[in-house]
């Protein structure tokens, strides 16, 4: 298990910048044009899918549940934002798995079989994040912990970047024509605000595991000044016997 003192937030920050700006650096160096940094395979995409597969391994290498395996769903949600990151809903079936065209369609029945479990996984998930983790980040917020804030900021930022998705076409259905290069700027942010949120939701359990560590490291404390306090009291069976011994002392002496 990661020793989760030594794994602190301002180096996790530092990391993740650091790789950033070095991925950065490699594809404006190899690139004339600014936008090559945001298609597929470059460095925004390229960090966006990277960081949830880097925070769910975390939270399985720092053993971030107790090992008791309630918040299964957090880590498996991470991997499925990151698959979706890289397209594999389309890559890996005729059409896209969150498609309803894939279910009513001429498509294979292993696709369809295949999507309908994994549709299957994306509710059950869905259901525990609302039903286990909403309540307990909710506790969080009230408490005012930097875990529970980061992670309402990263869903917050995740629906404004679907929002932002394809806002051209979705427009186009009201009979609303957006300007080309609005178009773009919005495409941009959209993922910016994906790549941030994921960086908050590294720094969230980032954060959770510090606190984690703390509680831990304070029960411990708590535990050891018990038995400390135990072991230094005279028990009542001793006090008795001493005080027999006394008597009969004092009773021979006299």
């Amino acid at each position: 298990m990661i020793r989760q003192q030594k794994l602190t937030p301002s180096f996790t920050f530092a990391l993740v910048a650091g790789t950033t700006l070095t991925f950065l650096a490699v594809d404006l160096t190899l690139h004339d044009n600014v936008r090559e940094i945001f298609k597929e395979g470059h460095t925004i995409e390229l960090m966006s899918a990277v960081l949830p597969i880097a925070t769910a391994l975390l939270w399985f290498a720092a053993g971030a549940d107790d090992r008791q395996g309630r918040q299964w769903h957090l880590p498996v949600i991470l991997l499925l934002m990151a698959l979706r990151e890289m397209d594999m809903d389309k890559r890996l079936t005729s059409e896209g798995i969150l498609q309803l065209r894939l279910y009513s369609g001429p498509s294979p029945l292993v696709e369809k079989l295949a999507g309908l479990a994994i549709v299957a996984l994306i509710l059950i998930c869905g259901w525990r994040l609302l039903r286990i983790t909403v309540p307990r980040m909710l506790a969080g917020l009230r408490a005012g912990r930097a875990a529970s804030w980061l992670s309402l900021l990263a869903g917050i930022s995740i629906v404004v970047a679907k929002t932002l998705d394809g806002a051209d076409r979705k427009l186009a259905g009201f009979g609303i024509t957006l300007d080309p290069a609005l178009g773009v700027a919005f495409g941009r942010v959209e993922e910016a605000l994906e790549l941030a949120a994921m960086v908050m939701l590294l720094q969230a359990l980032v954060y959770f595991l510090r606190d984690q560590a703390r509680r831990q490291a304070s029960a411990l404390r708590s535990t050891s000044a018990t038995r400390s306090l135990q072991g230094r009291a005279p028990s009542k069976t001793s006090d008795s016997g001493t005080h027999a011994a006394s008597s009969a002392s004092s009773a021979a002496a006299g």
